[in-house]
């Protein structure tokens, strides 16, 4: 039990000196820090979770942009080829 390490006259003294209100205000501000602590905890583990996001998300724009350049290129060739055809049929139906 840890009242029985602690000194009986000590605990009178302190109880005398800061009354009840300075223990509750002492264990309330240790509580309080407690959670301060708690929260700083889970708010350092979010922003690694936020950071990790942002470069999947990154990532995956990245991707993207890739997969998008290639079929705005396919496309591109595809109407040029298209306007080619396009071209001869006109010239061989005027002939």
């Amino acid at each position: 039990m840890i009242l029985a390490t602690v000194d009986v006259n000590s605990l009178q003294f302190g109880l005398m000196q800061y009354g009840i209100l300075g223990i509750l205000a002492f264990l309330l501000g240790y509580f309080a820090w407690q959670q301060y602590l708690r929260l700083v905890k889970k708010n350092e583990e979010l922003e690694v979770k936020v950071d990790r996001l942002q470069e999947d998300m990154l990532k995956i724009l990245v991707e993207e942009r890739d997969r998008l350049d290639t079929l705005i290129r396919e496309n591109t060739a595809a109407l040029q080829e298209l306007q080619k055809m396009i071209y001869k049929y006109m010239v061989k139906s005027k002939d």
